[in-house]
């Protein structure tokens, strides 16, 4: 949701690490000691194509280093994986990116990501196209960045002035023959590559299209095949932050790409890509904000790659409807019905399924700030909810903040069975406002609260313990005057005490009753310690109906959820009287049943078809 949760997030980490000022911009390369030294920005995109942004992230500066993992994929596009190999090892080297890392017999580079690896990778790109080999690989990056990139000239001509050293391991590498032609071509090729301008932004969507599978997560085109990206992945993981990858690994804990430009991008595979723009760099050549960023981000919201093993789902939200279109099980009388038809939108259930991590509760953070103007009340209901992990209990508990300040209610139900999640909940918004969240255990009981809270804002309709006369009964319709009078003759007023039975299940069926004032539940047992509740009624509701047929059982028990003043009666007494009224009294009561038992059939149908999309 843009402007909460994650968005506030990546705010305060950026104001919280903008006074950060340790480390130098590279000045090896003149042109880049020319930099901004205190440019910073901070992007997330996660894969299912949300952009999150703090800071500068829209600034261009060169891609440098990061470039390497992206062109190792187009060497094992082009040239396969055993060719590639024979070329290229993937062993760390714990070694500075621009040391001559090479295995003795074979003069082959230790990793695709120190400068030896990297050039050799440039130089497996093909060169065949119209464009040649940089081409190649201008056109793939541009398919990452899902937009097209240009090269910084200045940058490009002060790294082949200066880059003596990368000219001396190209050299080496020809006369081990791993350069099997002249080096030069490939060399300048690698300090065009290195000299592509990026943006945080490109970055994060770029590390976004290796976590989607090698598809650009916003436009939909392919940039990697899918079988490569594992490859490119674990080469970052292991080596792609040069000698500070082992502790890279065990603090952060996601596959990563450090430039001397200022930039690091991370990935954490089917969910998400980070990535940082910050030039003053530590003595590694790694960006010092950057590495802060990464750190807290990845320790805030539990994103380390090797905590879980477990995958995400996009269809984490399961079903969604406003109570205009699904209501509680409590029954409520016309002009209150109505309400909620007309007013029930401003209340969203949303039913969730599957594991709650980053990017499936960002998911729903995003659905939730769509809709957000529109609602007073949200619901997440986590029956299907297996477990949910830190980062999205952070980001929920974010949400019911931001929902609280703009003086909206979130309820969590169906937690009964996540007691790591509830206690992680309580910890992160505190005693009050976690009661609050999980007052209601059952989604049908936060229902019914929030249409007890829509009714408090019409007072009008409420009232004070509203009384439904016989003639205002639905099962009543149509009755003339004589009728009524016969009917109400036959009834016996009964009062009930909050939490009295009225009727148990199993026993005969031999009265029914018009609620004349009042709530009541009906329950069915499921064993002898558990029950379920059907449904609730409140005055104007009829049941027990099943007496009308004669010879049955009742199939549920109802007890008195308020004081309750019952209208009862006994078929038999109406089928036994002789006067021409009761035959007709006992038709409309049939007819009555069945057109009210046809509209709640209707409904009924209506709800199924909501909750089952």
């Amino acid at each position: 949701m843009k402007g909460t949760s994650l968005q506030h997030y990546l705010d305060k980490l950026h104001q919280q690490f903008q006074a950060l000022r340790e480390g130098a911009v590279a000045d090896y390369i003149p042109e880049l000691a020319k930099v901004d030294a205190d440019g910073f920005g901070i992007a997330v995109v996660t894969v299912d194509g949300h952009v999150y942004q703090a800071g500068e992230t829209r600034h261009p500066f060169t891609i440098q280093s990061i470039s390497k993992a992206f062109t190792y994929g187009i060497a094992l596009e082009d040239k396969g994986v055993e060719q590639v190999m024979q070329k290229i090892d993937v062993e760390p080297s714990g070694e500075a990116f621009n040391f001559i890392s090479l295995e003795p017999e074979t003069g082959r580079p230790r990793n695709p990501m120190i400068n030896a690896g990297a050039i050799v990778a440039t130089g497996l790109v093909d060169d065949a196209g119209p464009g040649g080999r940089l081409g190649r690989i201008l056109e793939v990056f541009d398919r990452y960045a899902g937009r097209a990139l240009e090269i910084d000239q200045a940058v490009y001509t002060s790294e082949k002035a200066t880059g003596h050293r990368n000219r001396a391991i190209s050299h080496m590498l020809r006369n081990y023959e791993i350069l099997e032609a002249d080096p030069e071509p490939t060399l300048d090729s690698y300090f065009r590559q290195c000299s592509i301008l990026v943006t945080c932004r490109d970055l994060a969507l770029m590390g976004a299209t290796l976590a989607n599978n090698g598809v650009n997560p916003i436009t939909g085109v392919r940039a990697l095949a899918a079988e490569q990206v594992p490859r490119v992945l674990s080469a970052m993981a292991t080596c792609g932050m040069y000698d500070y990858s082992g502790n890279w690994i065990y603090r952060v804990g996601m596959p990563a790409k450090s430039g001397v430009g200022g930039g690091i991008v991370a990935v954490l595979p089917g969910q998400l890509s980070l990535a940082v723009f910050s030039p003053r760099l530590d003595a590694k050549g790694n960006s010092v904000r950057g590495i802060a960023v990464c750190e807290a981000l990845s320790r805030d919201f539990g994103l380390h790659l090797l905590r879980t093993t477990r995958m995400t789902s996009a269809s984490v939200i399961r079903t969604r409807y406003t109570l205009a279109q699904v209501r509680s099980k409590l029954h409520h009388p016309p002009d209150q019905a109505a309400l909620f038809d007309r007013l029930g939108s401003q209340v969203e259930v949303l039913e969730l399924s599957g594991e709650l991590l980053f990017v499936s509760a960002e998911i729903v953070v995003t659905e939730v700030g769509e809709v957000l103007e529109q609602r007073s009340h949200l619901i997440l209901d986590l029956r299907r909810v297996s477990s949910i992990d830190q980062s999205a209990t952070q980001l929920l508990a974010d949400l019911a903040a931001t929902l609280e300040a703009r003086g909206k209610h979130l309820l969590i139900t169906g937690y009964s069975e996540l007691y790591g999640f509830v206690r992680a909940l309580k910890r992160r918004t505190g005693e009050a406002s976690s009661a609050t969240l999980l007052a209601h255990g059952e989604l049908d009981q936060a229902m019914e609260w929030c249409e007890s809270m829509l009714l408090s804002q019409h007072q009008s309709l409420t009232g004070e313990d509203p009384v439904i006369s016989l003639a205002e009964q639905p099962l009543c319709r149509q009755f003339d005057p004589n009728e009524l009078r016969l009917l109400n003759d036959l009834l016996v007023r009964e009062q009930h005490g909050a939490g009295t039975v009225v009727c148990r299940e199993g026993e005969p069926a031999t009265r029914m009753y018009f609620l004349e004032r009042g709530q009541v539940s009906t329950w069915i047992w499921l064993d002898s310690q558990h029950r379920y509740r059907l449904f609730a009624a409140s005055a104007g509701w009829s049941f027990g109906e099943s007496a009308l047929f004669g010879g049955h059982t009742r199939t549920a028990e109802v007890v008195a959820d308020t004081d309750a003043v019952l209208l009862c009666l006994q078929p038999d007494l109406l089928e036994s009287n002789e006067d021409p009224v009761a035959a007709r009294v006992r038709l409309k009561l049939f007819r009555n049943l069945a057109d009210i038992n046809m509209e709640r059939l209707k409904r009924a149908n209506g709800q199924i078809r909501i909750l089952t999309q």
